[in-house]
């Protein structure tokens, strides 16, 4: 019988046996404490994993009560009835019986106590490895909103949602991933908001996922998303709880990861880019202002590049005469062509915006702007570039830090354009932005057009789109399902 439950993987009887398997599991790991004690003259270990725990809370809640039971003649089952049943040592303690049990909650940050004698153990939750406190929004700055973002700790992500919607219709659904990892996910959603039919989709993907570590949102938006051959994702991320919990109310789901400080958010919509937490705080016509601007923005810094391209090369007439002729003046002088040269530029800001990222934010900003205006300044003087095209650049560029969630597709759609405008011309880039308007029509992020409201359209979801009405004109309760086109509320019904 003992051979066969140690095949099985439970927990045996013989208390050194079990913390032989337990080592051997974590090849003897340096981290792995182990604590031998006798409660009324019965064998007991206590183990945990170095750093996972907070040691002076476990001594308080678990050790002193350990030690203060007493009974005469104590059998393993006393002991035991009384860690299970007799004794409350933390908010989230767990019966294991399994060897894979104890291995699991061991790397969750988990105390497990083992008593000689016995086929069961105790899981007590002692959580108290460091983590980043609540700070502010990097990605998603804001005037008038909140300060707080998303936490590290899946635990802190859930309280600080939990502050914001005090409803018992709010779900927390624990999930894992990563076959080495063992990363713990969280979908978030509303009840009766949020429809089955995509919270049971965003499941079955989940579940699929094979990588063997969850380390950030990108490993798990690809199976979130299903639609490679897509430009655009039809998923979304946010570092901030008040925007997790406003897409939530329009019955989405979002999916924390332990670890990370960014949810992802399903389905996505391609409007919502040019969405900003303050537009809700300011007055309507201001917001609307605001949203034009974003528009503009992404067409100038998508667009700006090959329209100045093509209008040089193929389409003169459509330059002012004195433009045209400042124009040629300013290319005698440079010796390449005028293609070559923007993608010159295009790459030098590139390289300056990767640097200006990846280094410490002490210096990266200096950096940027120093070697944006010295290698500029430089290159017009040597006449390597021409100044009218640094000037396309320094809009274009400007342009892109309005609209930073699309800062990926920007960057391609710029080279794409610069590419066809100085091959075809206007042709070109018609072509281009014809085949992305397909494209993005043509995503389906859980059955929800990527491009609604505006195709298909709805009128009654269209004025929180080019426009900004005031808050108490807004229609409420409306969800994702109600839009038109979204298939979800069909497949639900069938």
């Amino acid at each position: 019988m003992i051979l066969m439950i140690e095949k099985s993987g439970g927990l045996l009887p013989r208390l050194e046996a079990d913390i032989s398997r337990i080592k051997s599991a974590f090849g003897n790991s340096a981290d792995l404490n182990i604590v031998r004690l006798e409660v009324s003259g019965v064998r007991c270990a206590v183990l945990t994993l170095e750093g996972m725990v907070k040691s002076s809370s476990l001594a308080k809640m678990l050790f002193e009560p350990l030690m203060g039971f007493e009974k005469k003649n104590a059998k393993p089952a006393d002991v035991l009835r009384f860690l299970l049943d007799e004794s409350v040592f933390s908010t989230e303690q767990t019966p294991i019986s399994l060897l894979s049990e104890a291995e699991e909650k061991l790397c969750s940050g988990f105390a497990v106590v083992l008593v000689h004698g016995c086929t069961s153990g105790l899981a007590i939750s002692a959580q108290g490895f460091d983590k980043r406190a609540v700070s502010e929004p990097d990605s998603e700055p804001n005037v008038k909103g909140t300060r707080e973002a998303l936490s590290d700790s899946l635990r802190t992500s859930m309280a600080l949602i939990r502050r914001r919607i005090k409803s018992p219709r709010l779900r927390f659904e624990l999930l894992k991933a990563g076959k080495i990892s063992n990363t713990e996910l969280c979908l978030v959603y509303i009840d009766g908001k949020a429809p089955k039919r995509l919270i049971a989709r965003a499941k079955k993907r989940l579940e699929k996922i094979k990588s063997e570590l969850i380390l950030t949102s990108g490993n798990i938006i690809p199976y979130l998303a299903e639609n490679g051959g897509s430009f655009f994702s039809g998923v979304s991320t946010t570092e901030r709880p008040d925007v997790l919990c406003a897409k939530i109310n329009e019955g989405r789901i979002g999916v924390l990861i332990d670890g990370v400080p960014f949810a992802a958010v399903c389905p996505a919509l391609f409007i919502e880019n040019f969405q900003a937490v303050d537009d809700y705080a300011d007055k309507p016509y201001y917001a609307t202002y605001q949203r034009w601007i974003r528009f503009f923005a992404f067409f100038i810094s998508s667009l700006l590049p090959g329209l100045y391209v093509a209008s040089a090369v193929y389409h003169p007439e459509v330059l002012s005469r004195s433009l045209l002729l400042n124009l040629l003046a300013s290319e005698e002088r440079t010796p390449y062509p005028l293609v070559a040269e923007m993608f010159i530029v295009i790459v030098m800001f590139e390289i300056l915006r990767e640097a200006g990222i990846r280094l410490p934010r002490s210096i990266g900003g200096a950096v940027s702007i120093v070697g944006g205006l010295v290698i500029g300044d430089a290159a017009v003087t040597s006449g390597l570039i021409s100044a009218p095209l640094l000037i396309i650049i320094g809009i274009t560029a400007t342009s892109a830090f309005v609209v930073p969630s699309l800062t990926p597709q920007m960057s391609m759609l710029r080279i794409f354009n610069v590419i066809l405008g100085g091959l075809t011309g206007f042709f070109g880039i018609a072509l281009l932005a014809a085949a992305m308007l397909v494209n993005a029509c043509a995503t389906d992020s859980f059955a929800v057009p990527y491009t609604a409201p505006l195709t298909p359209f709805t009128r009654r979801a269209f004025g929180d789109i080019l426009t900004k009405f005031s808050a108490v004109r807004e229609n409420v309760g409306e969800t994702v399902e109600d839009l038109n086109g979204a298939e979800i509320k069909k497949e639900a019904e069938n």
